[in-house]
């Protein structure tokens, strides 16, 4: 019973597929001669597929045109469709294909149904259902929106089994089915790397890339700190220089080093102070080596000078 009623819906799709009926307005007839034949300016196709599903299942709804270039501007032709109760899910995609005066108009739309409206239950059967669209219309219009003419065309009827057999259906009716079953023990996980160590190294990871993070940020901070002027080193005097000169030469034996130092702080001493000046370059000059305790004598004396004539309140 069940192929007979499949059969019967193809045939029956088959025959409301043709362009036109007899209760579809007669097309104005173009004079000149059409590729399509029989002076027709264009013919209407429809259809939807599968012609059998099930509950949920997606359909796909097509509207196909032929038409003569010649006497049909595409942009002048639009569609018109109603697929009640099932919806679209979207706008429905428009392919043109042209060859020669030959064009062809195809729209395709996904359609889906959930509502309670397409559960497969009627009066006569609780397995199945049979859904007819309502049909579509083409309209040509004019430049200003004036439909000219239109045609119609009808879908084949879908049918839609239950997805639940006619057995478990009968029990749901009469609350004598019993769902509790044997339930098999699931297995325990098994994990390809072991979850506490994936924890441990993300926590890790996550401590390394907070402390760069940190460390990154406080070099961008100090960037805009107020910077400090650097303080140079206090150097001694030249006469000081010259001094501790001697004294290192001194220690080395170096007796020309010595000289040239004391000529040093012969220069640098104070004009003030001339007798130390010419004490100390008559020590360069002397035949015999510079005696190291009247140069310690010439610079006490010089500091003592030096802080008399420098250093205030001495």
């Amino acid at each position: 019973m069940r192929y007979a009623v499949v059969a019967a819906a193809a045939l029956s799709g088959l025959a409301v597929a043709s362009p036109a009926s007899a209760r579809v307005p007669v097309i104005p007839p173009v004079h000149g001669g059409s590729v399509l034949g029989q002076d027709l300016p264009l013919k209407v196709y429809a259809s939807v597929t599968p012609p059998v599903q099930r509950f949920g299942d997606r359909v796909t709804a097509q509207v196909a045109v032929l038409a003569d270039r010649k006497w049909v501007a595409p942009a002048n032709v639009r569609v018109v469709t109603h697929f009640a109760p099932y919806q679209s899910a979207g706008r429905p995609t428009e392919v043109r294909a042209y060859n020669g005066r030959l064009l062809q108009i195809t729209w395709t739309w996904k359609l889906r149904c959930l509502t309670v409206q397409c559960v497969p239950e009627t009066k006569f059967s609780n397995i199945s259902h049979i859904y007819q669209f309502g049909r579509a219309r083409i309209e040509y219009v004019s430049p200003t929106g004036v439909v000219r003419y239109s045609l119609h065309a009808a879908f084949q009827p879908i049918i839609v089994y239950s997805q639940l057999s006619p057995e478990v259906v009968r029990r749901l009716k009469g609350h004598r089915i019993d769902w509790q079953a044997p339930l098999t023990p699931v297995a325990a996980p098994r994990y390809g790397f072991s979850p506490g160590l994936a924890f441990w190294l993300a926590v890790s990871l996550a401590v390394v890339l907070g402390t760069l993070g940190l460390a990154l940020a406080t070099r961008w901070a100090l960037q805009f700190r107020p910077r400090t002027a650097a303080r140079e080193p206090v150097a001694g005097s030249s006469l000081e220089r010259a001094l501790t000169l001697f004294f290192w030469a001194r220690a080395h034996d170096d007796e020309t080093l010595q000289r040239k130092a004391l000529e040093r702080m012969a220069d640098e001493l104070p004009f003030d102070v001339r007798d130390l000046s010419e004490a100390t370059r008559a020590q360069a000059w002397s035949p015999e080596a510079p005696d190291e305790e009247e140069i310690e004598e010439i610079s006490e004396r010089a500091g003592i000078l030096h802080r008399h004539n420098g250093e205030p309140g001495s």
